[in-house]
Formats: structure tokens, C-alpha cells, sequence
């Protein structure tokens, strides 16, 4: 099954040289081994990465069967296979890796192992652990000692669509090489980083699964009344906890018990309406796709067919009818 590179716009390496790989691996994952058995001719390595504020995405695909340890990141890091097969060892948690059973986690200090097939290509996600402690201090709304220490194996029911987010993460900094709006590209990190903490096991899972505790009217007022003031900039689900004092799953609790969706699909509700406005009195310039990325939507069919659903009509019918 061939796969298209992901994240062309972003090259790092396309090399047939393995002690460039190998160097440049070992500064950004602390791979300290690798090897290419039975590569030959064949090995030809292509590398993209592209570091955001609190992740990073790196496309590899090897061109020959590979062998590789890591010790002693200073981060988290899961891969996503898209083409090939494989085995995964992170401590003493072995799994076979291919495109249908996405990929187990690893986190710092960690003892990595990997075997790749010859035709093997993945997607691999970097994660400060700053960037996590601070999320699930504001998920649980308690400071995280111990540190966060993850268990075992992705849970198989949420490790799939947690990789379908990754891809999409991808796909639009790919399509969108002049860069997406800063809001897009930080409810997107923020999306990846909370779904990491509920796909992966770890020491404070049990804590994420229990029963919240419940969050009180005023608290979802608060909310409203925050997204409705702050709707064209990144709102995340941290400001919301910072503003209403509670945890997140009280608050999307009582919001979906009162509105009847979570805060982050209010959100895009309020967004659509005011999209609605500004196509309804078009200065002149206007277009759907400038609207669409003002109001925080990065992919344009997404929006278009959220645009419909709330309206009976396309953004461009809403434009061109106001233009007139």
C-alpha cells in the first residue's frame, strides 16, 4: 500500500546516507542506535518535521528495513504507521505496529525499541511534558505529583480516531503552506494534546474516568459569556476552566446538560453565526475563505458543510445574494 509523503512543505532529510539519519534522530529523539539491515540499493530516507509551540509532526519513511533504540528522550512521543509493518517495545510493553492498529506511546526517560519492514512509513507526534502535566492538572483540577507515567498499550477504542486528528493535523498544515491562523493551529494542539490523555494509559487514568464533580449555572454563564466576548480568538479548553474554577469534565458536564453540546461545539456554533454576519454585509475583498479562517476554520469543506447544516445555504450562496 503506498502512502504519499505527509508534510512536503517541512523537508528535513531525503538521504541514502544512514549516519545523516542517524544524526539527525539522535538530536531530535535520542535515537542512539540504528541500523539498516539488508537495505542495499533501496534505502533512500525522506524526513519532514514541523515544530509547533507545544508539538511536533515528523513524516519518515526509511526505504529499507530498520532497526533502532532510543534511551533517555526528554519527551512523548507516539507514531502513527501509514504504510508497512512493525514491532514496538517501550520498556517492557511489546506491540506489533501496521496502519490498522495505530501506536503505542513512550514517554521520557523511556527505553525504545523498533523493527520496521522495508516498506514501513509513519507519522510521529512529539509532546512537551510540560504541555502535558499542565493539561491534566487543568482535567483534573489538582496539581500532577507524580509525574505523569504512562502503563501500557493506546486504548484500541480511542487510539484510531486519535490518529485520524494527528493525520488531519497534517493534511491542513500541508494544504495551508503559508501557514494556518495562530487560533486554528492552537485549539488544534490543544485537541491533540487532551485526546493523548484519554487514548494512552497511564497513572492517572483512573482519575480521568471517575465521576465529576458537578459545576454550577453561574459557571456555565461565565462560559458563555467568555466565548461570546472572545469568539474570533483561541479559546482553549484551560482559559475555560481559568475563567469558570471548576474542572473541565464538571463544566462539559452541566454545559451539555444546558445546552445540550460541549463548550468547545458552542464555540463553533457562535463562530458560524458570526460568519453568517460578516457574509451577510460583505466589505469589499470579502471571500468565504477569508471568512472561514477569521472565524477559525481551517478546513473549508468542514466549514462549508457546518455553514449548511446551521443555515439551509452554502457560505458562497450567503456572499453572493448579499453582494448583489
Amino acid at each position: 500500500m503506498l502512502c504519499e509523503p505527509l508534510l512536503d512543505s517541512y523537508p528535513v532529510l531525503h538521504t541514502r546516507d544512514a549516519d545523516e539519519l542517524h544524526d539527525w534522530l539522535n538530536r531530535t529523539f535520542a535515537v542512539r542506535r540504528l541500523e539498516f539491515p539488508d537495505a542495499g540499493d533501496r534505502f533512500d530516507c525522506v524526513v519532514n518535521h514541523c515544530q509547533l509551540s507545544s508539538i511536533a509532526l515528523t513524516y519518515a519513511r526509511y526505504g529499507g528495513q530498520m532497526n533502532a533504540q532510543l534511551a533517555h528522550n526528554d519527551c512523548y512521543l507516539q507514531g502513527f504507521p501509514l504504510t508497512g509493518s512493525g514491532e514496538v517495545q517501550w520498556n517492557e510493553h511489546v506491540v506489533p505496529v501496521r496502519p490498522d492498529l495505530g501506536g503505542i506511546a513512550g514517554g521520557p526517560s523511556s527505553d525504545g525499541r523498533f523493527k520496521y519492514s522495508g516498506d514501513f512509513s509513519n507519522l510521529i507526534l512529539k509532546i512537551t511534558p510540560a504541555a502535558l502535566a499542565q493539561r491534566l492538572s487543568i482535567l483534573l483540577d489538582r496539581p500532577i505529583d507524580p509525574p505523569l507515567k504512562l502503563t501500557g498499550p493506546p486504548k484500541p477504542v480511542n487510539v484510531a480516531a486519535y490518529g485520524r486528528l494527528v493525520r488531519f493535523l497534517a493534511d491542513e498544515l500541508e494544504h495551508h503552506k503559508d501557514g494556518l491562523p495562530d487560533l486554528v493551529v492552537a485549539e488544534l494542539e490543544d485537541a491533540i494534546i487532551v485526546n493523548f490523555l484519554f487514548a494512552n494509559r497511564h497513572n492517572y487514568s483512573h482519575l480521568m474516568e471517575g465521576a465529576p464533580r458537578a459545576a454550577a449555572p453561574w459557571q456555565v454563564r461565565r462560559a458563555v459569556d467568555y466565548i461570546e466576548q472572545h469568539w474570533d480568538q483561541s479559546i482553549t479548553i484551560e482559559e475555560l476552566i481559568r475563567i469558570t474554577e471548576t474542572s473541565a469534565r464538571s463544566l462539559f458536564l452541566l454545559f451539555k446538560k444546558t445546552h445540550g453540546v460541549s463548550p468547545m461545539v458552542y464555540l463553533s456554533q457562535v463562530r458560524l453565526r458570526h460568519a453568517r454576519e460578516l457574509l451577510s454585509r460583505p466589505a469589499p475583498g470579502t471571500s468565504v475563505t477569508k471568512i472561514g479562517f477569521m472565524c477559525g476554520f481551517s478546513n473549508m469543506g468542514n466549514f462549508a458543510m457546518k455553514y449548511y447544516g446551521a443555515f439551509g445555504e452554502k457560505p458562497s450562496e450567503t456572499l453572493r445574494t448579499h453582494r448583489r
